[in-house]
């Protein structure tokens, strides 16, 4: 009996492995790899789900094997590309094949299950009392239960392994009743079913217009939907069903798509490029020619046109007859970017990403998959999509910290694209204004070559950058988070009609709220921070879990009317904008204002037409946008994660300024931006303002080398998480001595310092103690089998029941 490798989805790291399963005859057709299977799991036998990724020979031993119960999929949902993906993430990421792999398939692709059994036949011959107990609760009028309902009527004392005892006696039938969670759509389409006259003839006889109509419409020998039928006649859908019966109409049904209608857009000409984007483009292109695996860095200021030459690579990429992979790290961005590729190539446009319904991500999975859609755009999980023949990938804004993920598997999408590339011989292409230091590291070690853009496109200028010290402003009685300077800047800008943006990226109406005649301030009860106070809702709420409280403008402790706030956020400055300027017209983009559905594009396309004059918002407003009136750039605390404790602190600083500064002036306008800051005289500011990357390089990538952090060396994070505090700090301390033993022993050619415990930025979230163990040391095969092993010894220790564990790469945040 032939076998196959199945990987389930119900194994934990520590048992993470191929799973062998016996093929029944009647399903050797169905079993394929790539495909999904039920399969038994555990001494209790539960039906999981698994994917399988190989088929053994005929001759290989099906002793004592397990069964594939049942067949989920009618063709291979991965191909054997995306399988080697998934096997390469999973002895890089430290996570389990399933998760792995179901990293590559739309939510809607996920299954649901409903697990019941049904009454065969009761027993004739006595039972033990268990199984008797799980029978009573069948009857004829009761003929079928879930697993659920079973084990609560018995309290859990129901087992697997009695229910499939039980089964195998005959006397329950076990049903899976797994569905998809979504389905494919569907359009009812009419045409006639006899011929023309006959069908006039027989719709006069009922004396109805609306029936005679619809004969008319269709007589031509043309097909309809139902939806336009109904439109164009206005006859009722009951009447339709009627023509039908009769044998007048014709029903049929094909499949539609849930993807966005694009076909208003306008079509763009293929750009044309200036001298300097030219040479970046013929650069890229010889590499897009070698036909082997290539990345390069695109390293451009603000505003220099890094997109246009996106476009005329795709173009060539497209006339190969290849693919190519659009990456943004903000949903906001996608709105831009979909008129502008949508206008350039069509419907061969697909998007994905997290803001789009499980039907309309499914269904633009089916269009990528089937080769219809050969451009996609997307935030971080589109490096997944499963286009065929990938010739180019492009990250935009590479040095986002969106493109790493913060849940299993805990991937980089930068990482991905180079193994993608590597996989189908194509290119990859690294754009930014303020690279990551790791990327521009690899480019100044020769690792790939690196194009250079430093002059703005169509000649517009930089913008003027001024750095406001306000210090002492709320002395001389100016108690508004938009300092005087800037104040006055946006009072001209106004006078002008000209546009605005105000960055601040922190949400809310202000970080800290409290009591000024006790001392209350509210705090989480589930994790060691102070909750964010939201005017709007008039709640003081936590960022990390979502628990919240009331403000009445009472101190709940001490009655007292004496509140005050500090750390003002996205919500109190749009209410002090509303106080000091009046008229402006001011929209606000943040999480808050952009939870519903297409609000990312609504916000956008008003300040777009010109119909609000200052767009105020977090990140989500720093980079990628681009506006022809925007002559005005106010970053509003600088100094905000300038001081954090993270190595990257200093990076992400100037990244982010850096980017939002160059909003301004876009269009031949002498754009102006205003750096609000307590620290004006600070390194990483004046070269935000000088856009002065290679300066900045130069000074942080000595630092790295100074503490041997990424990218000079690579570190990987051991977290721990528990609910007991001293639980956690116990297991890292026993993981670390297990750890530095084995490095004297088994893995003594791999000796590096284990560094910690020590909390996270955040050490209680949701309840959850977390602190971490630091290695310092290269990416290789022996460092990859010293953590597995420890992760897998981990999770069998009995010491460290209640305590999680987890492995990071390089981690974006401490």
């Amino acid at each position: 009996m032939p076998v196959c490798g199945v990987a389930v989805s119900a194994a934990t790291y520590a048992i993470d492995k191929l799973y062998d399963y016996s093929i029944p005859e009647p399903l050797i057709p169905a079993v394929k790899v790539g495909c999904r299977v039920l399969v038994p799991f555990g001494r209790g036998n539960k039906k999981v789900e698994g994917m399988v990724l190989v088929l053994r020979p005929e001759a290989y031993s099906a002793q004592r094997l397990k069964p594939v119960t049942e067949v989920l999929d009618e063709e291979p949902v991965l191909d054997a590309t995306q399988i080697k993906l998934g096997i390469w993430l999973r002895e890089h990421l430290y996570c389990t094949f399933f998760d792995c792999l179901r990293l590559m398939l739309p939510s809607g692709l996920w299954f649901q299950r409903k697990e019941t059994y049904t009454l065969v036949q009761q027993p004739i011959l006595p039972l033990s009392q268990p199984l008797q107990e799980i029978m009573d609760l069948f009857s004829e009028d009761v003929p079928e239960r879930t697993v659920e309902e079973i084990r609560r009527f018995t309290n859990g004392r129901c087992t697997g392994v009695m229910l499939s005892q039980l089964e195998a006696e005959g006397y329950l039938v076990y049903h899976s009743n797994i569905k998809q969670k979504t389905l494919d759509k569907t359009e009812r389409i009419l045409s006639l079913a006899i011929d023309p006259a006959e069908a006039m003839q027989k719709a006069s006889r009922a004396r109805t217009p609306a029936q005679m109509d619809v004969v008319s419409l269709l007589s031509d020998g043309c097909s309809m939907s139902q939806k336009e039928v109904l439109y164009m006649t206005g006859i009722s859908e009951s009447a339709l069903r009627g023509m039908v019966r009769k044998g007048i109409l014709e029903q049929s049904s094909i499949e539609t798509l849930r993807v966005p209608d694009y076909s208003m857009i306008e079509q763009i000409p293929a750009p044309v490029l200036s001298n300097e984007q030219e040479q970046a483009y013929q650069g890229i292109r010889q590499l897009l020619d070698s036909g082997k695996p290539e990345a390069a860095l695109l390293f451009g200021v603000t505003g220099s046109g890094k997109t246009q030459i996106y476009l005329k690579l795709i173009d060539d990429v497209l006339a190969q007859g290849r693919s190519a992979i659009m990456l943004v790290p903000e949903i906001g961005l996608t709105p831009q970017f979909i008129r502008l590729f949508v206008g350039r190539f069509g419907d061969t446009v697909s998007v994905l990403h997290s803001a789009l319904s499980a039907g309309e991500r499914y269904d633009s999975w089916k269009k990528i998959r089937s080769g219809r859609a050969r451009v996609v755009i997307g935030t971080r999980s589109a490096v997944f999509a499963p286009v065929r023949d990938l010739g180019l990938i492009v990250l935009d804004e590479e040095q986002d910290s969106a493109y790493k993920s913060e849940q299993s598997p805990r991937y980089h999408a930068r990482d991905v694209a180079k193994r993608r590339v590597q996989q189908e011989n194509a290119v990859l292409v690294l754009g930014s204004a303020t690279p990551s230091i790791e990327s521009y590291y690899g480019a100044q070690q020769g690792r790939y070559p690196m194009f250079t853009l430093r002059e703005r496109y169509q000649g517009a200028a930089l913008p003027q950058v001024t750095i406001a010290d306000i210090r002492g402003e709320s002395r001389a009685g100016w108690t508004y988070t938009i300092g005087q300077t800037l104040y006055e800047a946006l009072q001209e800008n106004l006078e002008r009609g000209e546009q605005s943006i105000l960055f601040l990226n922190r949400r809310g109406n202000s970080r800290v709220i409290g009591c000024s005649m006790c001392g209350w301030i509210p705090e989480c009860p589930s994790c060691s921070t102070t909750l964010t106070y939201h005017s709007v809702s008039g709640r003081a709420m936590c960022h990390f879990c979502g628990a919240s409280i009331e403000i009445s403008g009472l101190c709940p402790v001490c009655y007292s009317p004496h509140l005050f706030t500090e750390c003002p956020g996205t919500q109190k400055v749009e209410e002090e904008l509303h106080t000091i300027l009046p008229k402006a017209r001011v929209l606000r983009m943040d999480a808050d204002t952009t939870s519903k559905k297409g609000s990312h594009h609504h916000l956008l396309e008003i300040f777009a037409k010109g119909r609000a004059d200052i767009l105020l918002g977090t990140q989500m407003v720093a980079k990628g946008l681009d506006f022809d009136h925007v002559t005005l750039v106010g970053v509003l605390d600088a100094d905000q994660s300038l001081f954090a404790q993270d190595y990257r602190a200093k990076e992400r600083t100037f990244s982010l300024i850096t980017q939002v500064v160059g909003r301004a002036g876009r269009r031949g306008k002498q754009g102006r931006a205003i750096i609000q800051t307590y620290n004006p005289d600070h390194p990483v500011l004046l070269c935000a303002a000088r856009q002065d990357y290679e300066q900045f390089y130069a000074d942080e990538i000595e630092s790295r080398q100074a503490l041997l952090m990424p990218p000079v060396e690579q570190m990987l994070m051991l977290t721990g998480t528990g609910e007991n505090e001293s639980d956690v700090l116990a297991a890292l301390l026993r993981l670390k001595q297990r750890i530095l033993s084995l490095m004297e022993g088994q893995f003594s050619d791999f000796h590096y310092p284990v560094l910690g415990p020590s909390p996270a930025s955040v050490v209680r979230v949701m309840g959850r103690y977390r602190y971490h163990l630091i290695l310092r040391c290269p990416d290789n095969k022996r460092r990859r089998q010293l953590i597995s092993g420890v992760l897998i010894e981990f999770s069998k220790d009995n010491k460290n029941r209640g305590v999680s564990l987890f492995a990071d790469l390089n981690p974006d945040t401490l």
